[in-house]
């Protein structure tokens, strides 16, 4: 897959708004990235009420810049306040196989993971398979019937 198909299928994503807010995604940029962020809380309950709160940010990316600046944004990402893991799934033509993966303080200020996904090529790391699968399913939404 090139990089202009890659722009194709992101311009092809960005149109579909009312599938990404369904999902509870909302547009994102940041440099030279676009693509789509969602914000999730999660509650672990207990007997006596709710146990643990926190939140994972999700963000699906398919205006990848450049290498180099992938690694820029890589040593920028910060923790954020209540979130345990900040995902970013980046649409490349020849992605990576594995995953990228940091902890801040040990895990108790939460992680970042990279990964990459080329549409329609080799199954994505099984920890972005809910993402991906979005991808695929947006996707399928410009298909003839």
């Amino acid at each position: 897959m090139s990089e202009d198909e890659i722009e194709r299928i992101g311009d092809r994503l960005s149109r579909h708004t009312g599938f990404w807010e369904h999902w509870g995604f909302s547009p994102w940029a940041e440099g030279p990235f676009r693509g789509v962020a969602r914000h999730q809380r999660f509650v672990k309950s207990g007997v006596l009420g709710p146990v643990a709160e926190y939140g994972a940010r999700d963000v699906i990316v398919w205006s990848c810049g450049t290498g180099a600046e992938r690694e820029a944004l890589w040593r920028s990402v910060r923790p954020v306040p209540d979130v345990i893991t900040q995902r970013f799934l980046f649409l490349l033509p020849e992605p990576w196989t594995g995953r990228r993966i940091r902890s801040f303080l040990l895990g108790f200020r939460g992680y970042v993971e990279f990964y990459a996904v080329s549409p329609g090529g080799a199954p994505a790391h099984r920890r972005v398979r809910d993402l991906s699968g979005l991808v695929d399913l947006a996707l399928g939404l410009d298909a003839p019937a």
